[in-house]
């Protein structure tokens, strides 16, 4: 019950976002993943067009794991503007992530990008500052410990064919501590259960490599990844199939079905749908 309110919540907030955006031009996107490890995520997210070369986007969400006795439930938020002068582009945004009673981050996510009609590159850059709470076993005193991660990575895609189009991504972090050496960071090695849990969470580095086969309108892609955690240092590599197609002239409708193998945790699989509306002009 309390996810079919949350989900309820983000819909309306997405209704009330198409009233303020009729003018103009906008995707609108509402999504909810699932996986064996009992985590459930839910997902609202926008673009709307300031101008031809100018975008502002925001997403919401939350995710809610079953791993720790008393449960584990993360919040997500995310505001950016991409302005794009032909060939070259910049992206900046800021973000939330996290439980402020067990871990949090405050981010700011900076990326300097080619585009044309064959290829696309981006050099990509992150900074995380996190909180991290935990309980001095000697005492149950509440302690905190601060420290932060810098990222770099890079995007590329490439379109080989009309139909056929290939993509790489990496991202390489960098921590002010030994995360594995911190006091009490045991109690957070169940966020590399399963992607849900490990989404947005603590890494070392992620690798993901994709081909997109479309016919028509609909499209069929398939995904190899790999993603290395901050606390255990142990790999997850993944494999993801997703299909995308239309529901109307506004609609679409993608799903993904994908399937983990953790070092640490064993396999697992996640299931995920979202809908998109396109307004505007």
């Amino acid at each position: 019950m309390f996810f079919i309110n949350r989900f309820l919540v983000l819909a309306v907030l997405c209704l009330v976002v198409v009233q303020a955006a009729t003018a103009a031009n906008y995707v609108l996107g509402i999504g909810a993943a699932v996986d064996t490890e009992d985590a459930i995520a839910i997902t609202a997210f926008g673009d709307l067009e300031l101008r031809e070369d100018t975008w502002l986007s925001a997403s919401v969400g939350s995710t809610e794991t079953e791993a720790l006795v008393s449960g584990f439930e993360t919040r997500f938020y995310d505001f950016g503007i991409d302005h794009f002068l032909d060939p070259i582009g910049l992206r900046l945004s800021g973000a939330y992530w996290g439980d402020s009673d067990i871990l949090d981050s405050s981010d700011v996510r900076a990326s300097v990008y080619f585009r044309d009609e064959i290829a696309s590159f981006s050099v990509d850059y992150e900074r995380r500052n996190f909180d991290f709470v935990f309980t001095n076993p000697f005492t149950d005193e509440r302690r905190q410990a601060t420290f932060h991660a810098e990222g770099w990575g890079m995007t590329n895609r490439v379109q080989l064919h009309d139909s056929f189009s290939v993509r790489l991504s990496g991202m390489q972090y960098e921590y002010s501590r030994r995360i594995n050496l911190e006091p009490n960071i045991d109690v957070l090695r169940f966020l590399s259960a399963s992607r849900l849990s490990l989404m947005n969470s603590l890494i070392d580095y992620r690798i993901s490599a994709g081909m997109e086969y479309r016919f028509g309108l609909r499209a069929i892609d398939l995904s190899l990844g790999t993603w290395k955690t901050a606390v255990d240092q142990g790999k997850v590599d993944s494999i993801s199939l997703g299909f995308l197609t239309p529901l109307s002239d506004r609609t679409d409708v993608e799903m993904r079905l994908s399937f983990d193998d953790s070092e640490n945790f064993g396999r697992t699989t996640a299931f995920t749908v979202y809908l998109y509306y396109f307004g505007g002009n």
